[in-house]
């Protein structure tokens, strides 16, 4: 990750952190975009493959509003966790979403299920100057799937861990170019 160039104060991540949250619950692409650089990275844990630049982040926000057209944060389960210093924050977030629209993921095109789901996550902002410049997602995918009716449903905690380990794994062996 590039060395932050942040100028952004603890008030000034606060403020971008709701211009954030307003821009979602909006659905408004073009407000997200904005808040961002031009060759920003937005990571999403659904997928294996970072978008790179606004256009790409912008196709990747249309098609997650077009699937999830009632997807809100609410805004007393959002919050801001900010570290001017090293030049990002953290947000920590659950929402509330029914999937009416199919939606493109790396296995193909999921279709619409008509399911409801609340899912809490957390997303890392790092800026470049006041605009984010690196964008992370991680959310509970495996609930949200099984919210979705898409994988079973499990009882425990055991079974995530295990599935998270075998995510974890796959990654790590991206990273070391070991597939």
């Amino acid at each position: 990750m590039e060395p932050t160039q942040s100028t952004l104060t603890d008030a000034g991540q606060r403020a971008f952190a709701k211009a954030h949250f307003d821009a979602w619950n909006a659905h408004d692409v073009e407000a997200c975009v904005a808040m961002v650089t031009d060759d920003v990275v937005y990571e999403d844990a659904m997928y294996d493959k970072p978008v790179r630049g606004k256009e790409e982040m912008a196709a990747r926000l249309r098609a997650v509003f077009s699937a999830y057209p009632d997807m809100h944060f609410p805004e007393d389960l959002a919050h801001v966790y900010t570290n001017v210093e090293g030049g990002d924050c953290v947000l920590t977030y659950t929402f509330t979403a029914t999937m009416t629209g199919a939606l493109d993921a790396p296995e193909g095109r999921i279709p619409a299920t008509g399911r409801h789901v609340e899912v809490s996550g957390a997303a890392v902002h790092r800026f470049r100057g006041e605009l984010g410049s690196h964008i992370t997602l991680y959310y509970d995918t495996l609930g949200m799937m099984q919210q979705l009716g898409l994988l079973p449903q499990t009882n425990g905690l055991g079974f995530k861990a295990v599935v998270l380990a075998d995510v974890l794994a796959g990654r790590t062996k991206k990273a070391l170019h070991m597939t």
